[in-house]
């Protein structure tokens, strides 16, 4: 472990807390929306209902892939279970896609049906509700990704911050037809809700797929890396960077060249001040640090993979 105390903390239960009151306030807007849309008929919060059905799954999947995730490796999965987020990703995304379509099916019935709303006010009572319990989560949502960067709250965010749009073009639409707007207006609210939905699930999805597949960081991220590792007044050079994300752990590996007449000793010492910086920058990575003598051909098999090694 190394000895010098990074500036930043990573505390991955944070996530799971930010995932758990996810469940509890989900659970209970779903409850609150399937009383008001029984009573009422409106599809403007059948679709809300319908989100939050889908949030609820979501937030249960979410919460079971975090807790996997944080598990420690070991002799059969040496790089950790952080990848159980991005397959969990993938199945959000199916599900919200599949949930979208179930809407635009219905929504379609309506226009054919023009059944008429019956209950305003229960509706936009608590079209409200879900909008502040939707704040509340995600500020905690916000809170915890400080804490924890997980692709789970992440997308758990992206989504409820979108509930608190869809919740208000609700009592928009509501309030729309209680003051004599024609019934179409109903249906065809659900059905941009539909849209979003697709919207959100491809979002998703290829977020799950970058960490699958190991996608680079940002441009940002890796030339801060290759900035830090460069300061050391005994680098000669850095090269071959490589980084992937897998849940919250990030994967750091590179080449930095140093004088070829130092001692093995002080390679390694160099090698070592330069893990420490990045560390500090990066305290939820895994740093991997190839010393090289500066001047002397590499020759080693992954420098010949192409675009990589420069």
């Amino acid at each position: 472990m190394l000895d010098s105390a990074p500036e930043k903390i990573i505390r991955p239960g944070y996530a799971l807390f930010a995932s758990a009151a996810a469940i509890v306030i989900v659970t209970i807007l779903i409850v609150a929306k399937a009383i008001v849309y029984w009573h009422g008929g409106s599809v403007a919060v059948l679709a809300s209902l319908t989100d939050s059905i889908i949030d609820s799954a979501i937030s249960v999947m979410n919460f079971m892939a975090i807790r996997y995730s944080m598990k420690p490796a070991d002799e059969e999965h040496r790089h950790g279970h952080g990848k159980a987020e991005g397959l969990a990703a993938m199945f959000q995304g199916a599900f919200i896609f599949g949930t979208g379509v179930f809407l635009i099916l219905e929504s379609l019935a309506r226009f054919a049906g023009h059944a008429p709303v019956s209950d305003y006010w229960s509706g936009i009572s608590v079209m409200i509700l879900a909008i502040v319990l939707s704040l509340v989560l995600v500020a905690i949502q916000n809170y915890s990704l400080r804490h924890a960067p997980s692709l789970a709250v992440e997308a758990d965010k992206a989504h409820y911050s979108g509930d608190i749009v869809i919740n208000g073009g609700v009592i928009a639409v509501l309030l729309a037809l209680y003051f004599g707007a024609p019934d179409w207006i109903d249906p065809a609210f659900a059905l941009g809700v539909a849209g979003w939905l697709a919207h959100t699930a491809w979002g998703i999805v290829k977020k799950g797929i970058d960490m699958l597949l190991d996608r680079e960081l940002p441009d940002e991220q890796r030339n801060k890396i290759l900035e830090i590792a460069g300061t050391n007044k005994d680098v000669r050079a850095v090269h071959d960077l490589r980084t992937r994300k897998s849940g919250m752990q990030l994967y750091i590996t590179f080449d930095i060249e140093v004088d070829p007449e130092l001692a093995l000793r002080k390679a390694h010492a160099i090698s070592l001040q330069v893990e420490r910086a990045v560390y500090r920058e990066f305290p939820n990575a895994e740093i991997m640090i190839h010393v090289d003598p500066h001047g002397i051909p590499h020759e080693e098999t992954r420098h010949n993979v192409a675009g990589v090694h420069h």
